[in-house]
């Protein structure tokens, strides 16, 4: 993490073959909990950073985890035998995390270590079928659709939303600090733009409406690609695939709305099954059926009535939460 008031950059490092010394992770944890305090200035925070190398790999992480550790209470700057006890218990505190997260992430590493324990206990979360808004602290807007999970972690150098599964829209405002959205497969830094990620077990995708983004995956943070409005890019967390134009309709689910052209049935309904708690699918022998439609999102198995009634279809059901759509029978 750069200093006050610079700007964060990302810079190729070498593979980091052994976990960061406990020691110097616990020196870690003690200046941040006294530059919190402020018991320490940033000068020396700083000239701790740059007496080695290791010293900079473990403040990079504790940065990489600051959504994770919580604030510090103000009571601890007071110069007091308690409140100096009770900076020592913060500072252990966050030693455990660092110590849990491995202490071996390279300081060019991009993308976020997520599970699911990290999007069940996420601080913005909506269950399947629920889209949320939040203006975040900057009066920038962070819209979630549906089954998602996020956290956001801004600090005084930088804005981070952690995007651990589902699908965002942002929309940021003007500030000097840069604007990064980790998923678990990249990190994608904004340059004053609206943009859309999602992100699925398989991968991350990024599509831009205003303005431009960048966008690193995992395991090449060293390799940038930059992407302008009306564009898309899909990615891993090996590796980005080719850039390509954004298709219509991409934002059309903060309406509330699903705008499928020239669809296989089999498209559709997993882009319904996002929407529905429980299993949805399409059965192989109607998958390629072409569909043409728009579909309120707010009612999905109203939508399944009318597909079944206008394509010939029937959905049977194992179970309220399990079902799957079919050529209807004869």
């Amino acid at each position: 993490m750069p200093a006050a008031g610079g700007s964060l950059m990302f810079t190729a490092s070498a593979p980091v073959s052994s976990p960061i010394p406990r020691k110097v992770l616990a020196a870690a944890a003690h200046w941040h909990v006294e530059l919190q305090c402020g018991s320490a200035d940033a000068a020396a925070v700083q000239a701790w950073r740059d007496a080695s190398a290791e010293h900079e790999r473990a403040w990079q992480l504790l940065q990489r985890l600051d959504g994770q550790l919580g604030a510090i209470p103000a009571a601890l700057a007071i110069p007091a035998l308690q409140a100096a006890q009770q900076r020592r218990r913060a500072a252990a505190k966050i030693l455990a995390v660092l110590v849990a997260a491995g202490g071996g992430i390279a300081l060019g590493q991009a993308g976020l270590q997520s599970g699911p324990w990290q999007a069940l206990t996420a601080s913005l979360r909506t269950a399947p079928g629920q889209r949320r808004h939040v203006t975040l602290a900057d009066g920038g807007r962070l819209e979630m659709n549906t089954d998602s999970a996020v956290d956001v972690a801004y600090s005084a150098t930088q804005r981070r939303i952690r995007l651990h599964q589902g699908e965002i829209m942002i929309t940021t405002a003007s500030d000097p600090r840069p604007f990064l959205v980790d998923t678990p497969h990249g990190v994608i830094r904004a340059l004053g733009t609206r943009f859309g990620v999602r992100s699925d077990g398989d991968g991350s995708t990024v599509s831009v409406f205003e303005h431009a983004v960048e966008v690193r995956c995992t395991a090449r943070p060293d390799a940038v690609r930059r992407l302008e409005a009306g564009q898309q890019l899909r990615f891993s967390d090996t590796g980005l695939a080719a850039v390509l134009a954004m298709p219509a309709h991409q934002d059309s689910w903060l309406r509330g709305m699903l705008v499928a052209a020239d669809w296989p049935l089999q498209q559709l309904v997993r882009e319904l099954a996002r929407y529905r708690r429980g299993r949805l699918v399409c059965d192989a022998g109607v998958a390629r059926r072409p569909v043409t439609g728009t579909y309120r999102l707010d009612d999905i198995d109203a939508v399944l009535e009318s597909l079944c009634a206008s394509h010939g279809l029937q959905v049977t059901y194992f179970t309220r939460y399990w079902a799957t759509v079919a050529a209807r029978s004869t």
